[in-house]
This record gives C-alpha cells, sequence and structure tokens, in this order.
C-alpha cells in the first residue's frame, strides 16, 4: 500500500477476515481518508449544509410510485413479478439455460488455488446437474420467497470461478445478492434439487433452495410481498431476533430490505419473517427489532438529505463483489442507498445509467468541458456518474473540483502497469482519483451522468 494514498496514514488494521476458507484483505479501521480530502468531508452534514433546499422533496410518494412504474418499463433487468404468465414454454427457459452455461464454459477461468477451471466440472457435474432434459414443453412458475439474503449465481455451483489468478474477491459466477422477503418466481430446479432457477425483481439466476421458501399460490406471496405497513431498515444492516426478549439475533437484514410491520412495544417493533419448513413450503412467524436499531416505519422521504445520509451510514463498509462477504460493489452500494428510500433503481450499474434525466453521454477521455457542465447542472446527493463497470453518486463542486461517494475496490496509480492500492470500501473522492495511471481518472473515465428525477 502506498503512503501516498492516504493524507492520514492509518497503521491499525482489523484482522483479516476469513470467508469460505479463504483470508481476505484486512480494511483500515474507520472510513479512509484519501490524499486531498479534509476529516470534515467524511460527514454528511459537510454535504447536506452546502445545499439550499435539501429537504424538499425529490418526488412525492405518489410521484414516486409512478417513478418506479416507469423504471419496470423502460430497463429491461426490472421485471414485475406479478405481472408474468404463470405458465410459459420450456424451451425458452432451457434455451436460456443452455447459453449461460455455454457463455461461461467458453471462459478462461480459474480456482481459488490458481488452477485452470476444468472442463469435465462442467460436462461431468455443473452441466449434468442444470438437468436441461427435464425442462418441460409447459412451464407452471412456482413461486417462493428468500428466507434470508442469499447470492444469485450464474450457474448452481458454489466452486468460485476468477477471471484472474489470485482474484478470490471478483468471483464471476456471483450475480448478485437478493435480501430477506425478496419475492422470486421458479422457473427450474436442478437435478439434484439443491439449486432453483429464479426470477428475482433486478436479477435472475441459481439461488440455493434451502433459501428459499414456498408459496402454495402467487397470490399469497403477492399479499405479504404488497404489505401495507412496513419497517424500512435504514441502517447498513441490523440484527432481527426471534424471540421478544431480543436474546436470539441468528438473523440479519441490510439496507434497504423491507418487513411486514404487525406492532410496536415499548422495547421492539413485531414483524413476521418467512421460515422453509422441511417440506420447502413458507412458515410465516413472528420476529422482532429493537426499537432502537436503524429503521424507518414506511420510507423515509425522497429528499437530497435523505440520499445522502444514507450513502454515508455505509462510509467505510467493504467492498462485495455481486454482495459478497456482505459488501456492496459499486452498483449495490448506490442500489441500497435508493432502494432504503423506496426508489427502485435497478441492480446493474449500465442500467442504472439509463434512470432519469440525462445529462450527458460521453466517449472516455473526451469532452472535459460537456462533463463539466453536466456536473454543474446535475443535483448533488441525486445524481449519478457512470464510468464503464463503475457507478458513484455525486456530491457537489468545491473550487473547481467535482467529489463523489462510492463503493470502489482499489485505485491505478502506474502509467505502466496494473499496479494499484486496494481502498475496498466506500469513500469519499473527488474525480481526481486514479489520475496517475494508465486508465485515467474518474472524470476522464465517466461515459454517461444522469439525475433521479
Amino acid at each position: 500500500m502506498k503512503r501516498g494514498l492516504f493524507s492520514i496514514l492509518i497503521l491499525s488494521f482489523l484482522s483479516a477476515s476469513v470467508v469460505w476458507g479463504e483470508t481476505l484483505p484486512a480494511l483500515p479501521k474507520g472510513p479512509l481518508l484519501l490524499t486531498g480530502m479534509t476529516p470534515e468531508q467524511l460527514s454528511p452534514d459537510y454535504w447536506i449544509n452546502r445545499l439550499p433546499n435539501p429537504d424538499q422533496a425529490i418526488k412525492t410518494p405518489e410521484e414516486l410510485e409512478l417513478f418506479n412504474r416507469e423504471i419496470d418499463a423502460m430497463v429491461a433487468e426490472r421485471v414485475d413479478l406479478f405481472a408474468l404468465e404463470r405458465e410459459r414454454g420450456g424451451r425458452s427457459v432451457r434455451d436460456q439455460l443452455r447459453l449461460e452455461f455455454d457463455t461461461v464454459r467458453g471462459r478462461i477461468l480459474f480456482d481459488v488455488e490458481g488452477k485452470r477451471i476444468r472442463q469435465d466440472l462442467f460436462s461431468g457435474e455443473i452441466g449434468p446437474n442444470m438437468g436441461f432434459d427435464l425442462v418441460s414443453a409447459r412451464i407452471r412458475l412456482k413461486w417462493g420467497v428468500a428466507t434470508q439474503a442469499t447470492s444469485i449465481r450464474a450457474l448452481p455451483t458454489q466452486v468460485k470461478m476468477l477471471e484472474e489468478v489470485g482474484d478470490i474477491e471478483f468471483d464471476q459466477l456471483q450475480f448478485s445478492l437478493i435480501k430477506l422477503w425478496t419475492p422470486v418466481a421458479i422457473l427450474h430446479e436442478s437435478r439434484d434439487g439443491a439449486w432453483f432457477y429464479v426470477q428475482a425483481p433486478y436479477v435472475r439466476g441459481w439461488v440455493r433452495a434451502k433459501d428459499i421458501a414456498l408459496f402454495s399460490s402467487r397470490d399469497e406471496l403477492k399479499q405479504w410481498a404488497s404489505s401495507k405497513k412496513i419497517l424500512v431498515v435504514t441502517g447498513e444492516s441490523i440484527a432481527i431476533y426471534l424471540d421478544a426478549a431480543l436474546t436470539d439475533s441468528s438473523l440479519r437484514a441490510s439496507m434497504g430490505t423491507t418487513l411486514p410491520l404487525i406492532a410496536q412495544s415499548e422495547s421492539a417493533y413485531e414483524i413476521r419473517i418467512p421460515t422453509r419448513k422441511a417440506d420447502g413450503s413458507v412458515l410465516i412467524g413472528p420476529a422482532y427489532v429493537d426499537l432502537k436499531s436503524d429503521v424507518s416505519i414506511g420510507y423515509p422521504a425522497f429528499t437530497q438529505r435523505n440520499v445522502i445520509r444514507q450513502a454515508f451510514k455505509l462510509l467505510g463498509a467493504r467492498y462485495g463483489w455481486g454482495g459478497m462477504y456482505d459488501g456492496r460493489d459499486c452498483s449495490g452500494f448506490t442500489h441500497d442507498v435508493y432502494l432504503s428510500l423506496g426508489v427502485q433503481i435497478p441492480r446493474d450499474s449500465k442500467q442504472q445509467g439509463l434512470v432519469g434525466t440525462q445529462l450527458g453521454h460521453f466517449e472516455p477521455g473526451e469532452y472535459e468541458r460537456e462533463k463539466i457542465n453536466a456536473l454543474r447542472t446535475g443535483m448533488p446527493g441525486n445524481t449519478l456518474l457512470r464510468m464503464p463497470l463503475h457507478m458513484m453518486l455525486y456530491l457537489g463542486e468545491i473550487d473547481g473540483r467535482f467529489f463523489v461517494v462510492h463503493s470502489t475496490w482499489a485505485e491505478r496509480v502506474s502509467m505502466t502497469s496494473d499496479e494499484k492500492n486496494r481502498i475496498n470500501q466506500v469513500v469519499v473522492s473527488d474525480l481526481s482519483l486514479n489520475g496517475k495511471s494508465y486508465l485515467g481518472s474518474l472524470f476522464d473515465r465517466i461515459v454517461s451522468i444522469n439525475e433521479l428525477n
């Protein structure tokens, strides 16, 4: 790690995390203070106090409901599960399964020990277990819900497949993480019964069957998924207790999770959670959230103040490709921030860049003046800046410098090689970051700017 990365040299590190038998690089204690930043700029109030009307609603609840419907209509990644046909032709599902299988099998990928992924893993294990021959001519969809946060995978396997040797934090099979209570339509089941191929509201892929509980009908699932009284997780994550005494906290829920709210006592909120019975069916039961937890009854107002406050609650949180290691990648960060306010933006960064008002589209390294004009037009705390494979939330301009908050893995620091400093968390930076690398600065590489209004 190069000393030039930080204006404050942090020597004390947390112990390395061990996940799935792997040791992850340790994170520094507390949010990183990058070069050129001041400690005050790590406070949300620093940015909020610069705004003329931070509490003015960007959209009213009624306008937001319409906005979410527009997002569903325009973005292919967003799917209204309850508008799906209850049956569909098996051929289209089988063709999609085959395409996804062949796409991964055709890549050069490595395991966590640095060895090339063997073709016989595909032909002898993964392919047969996908059960192409088990897809019937007509598929009657089944309906379920996630009983905890769980991964959506490209293929039905826990084997990690890496694009580069040693890149253990970037499993190419990891699509995304769906949250507790996420509804899913089940299209297919693996031969061994351990995996479901599902469509979730913002991602499609394979999920472990043990994390999905089945409803008897779509209407029953919709009733719970459309609960009018909800508790929204507005902190980075919260504990969910299985007892009213608040002693058994074996379950957690992350920012943006919505929980059916039943009652409130002097010490706790009573909610409902789904569990999976031995036969796979759902059992809805009581659970509890400490009254002191960072939650909201219903969604907070969609304002600049609340967007920025939600973003800064994740400052210092671990970067996690596709939600791995209980972290958030760049678009997972922006997704959770907006989801906690009821704004249902897509999960993928490219799709996020299509939402709202388009302020500019650019080629990397070009259109400097146009980018500056677009940035000065954008609303701080509600404008997304997209690079190829990266997304950032705009905070504002100070003395000609443009600032963002984003979840990023590393800073490139060389003009001749891919040498990098690990950041690996949510940070505040200006757009000059990476400027001393062959890739160019964040500013140079912006390809689109859009405001969510």
